[in-house]
């Protein structure tokens, strides 16, 4: 009769055991350099270009939210999305720093960094996007997309901290 309760309390050890999980992974604080809002203010020859890309981040803790501002004078995309001359996209995620690149894992998102649809304009899905950076000084920062030759100079507007 001692062995058959033992085994039952077995039994109900195990069932509350696979009923509990850990913790999720606590956030990280990313890379300090980086934390606050940054805007690539102005874009060398851009008139002489046929489409170009100007961004704007927002690094808080290990997290980016980043706002892609295209211009172009040719619908080089095809789709009625894209018959104007300028749009923006939006983007969120996490961010790692490794050596000299900035490594952007992430979605696109609405306007309101929520969820979008994938019948929505412009692009949808999954977004992945390495920089080079080159620290030009404490407020100003090239980065160089490894899939693009423009460079872009972001300029730090306000600095925030990362507070867990």
């Amino acid at each position: 009769m001692i062995n058959h309760k033992s085994g039952i309390l077995f039994a109900v050890f195990l069932l509350f055991l696979q009923a509990c999980s850990f913790n999720e992974q606590v956030p990280s604080t990313g890379d300090a350099f980086l934390q606050g809002s940054w805007t690539e203010d102005s874009i060398p020859l851009k008139n002489q270009l046929v489409n170009y890309e100007q961004y704007q981040f927002k690094f808080t803790c290990d997290s980016f939210y980043l706002q892609i501002n295209t211009h172009s004078k040719v619908n080089l995309y095809g789709g009625e999305c894209y018959n104007t001359n300028t749009w923006s996209e939006y983007v969120k995620g996490t961010y790692l720093v490794v050596a000299d690149t900035l490594k952007l894992n992430g979605a696109f998102v609405n306007q309101d960094y929520k969820y979008k649809p994938e019948n929505s304009c412009y692009r949808f899905g999954k977004f992945e996007y390495d920089f080079l950076m080159q620290k030009k000084h404490q407020d100003t920062l090239y980065i160089k997309s490894k899939l693009q030759s423009l460079p872009h100079l972001i300029v730090l507007k306000k600095r925030t901290s990362c507070n867990l």
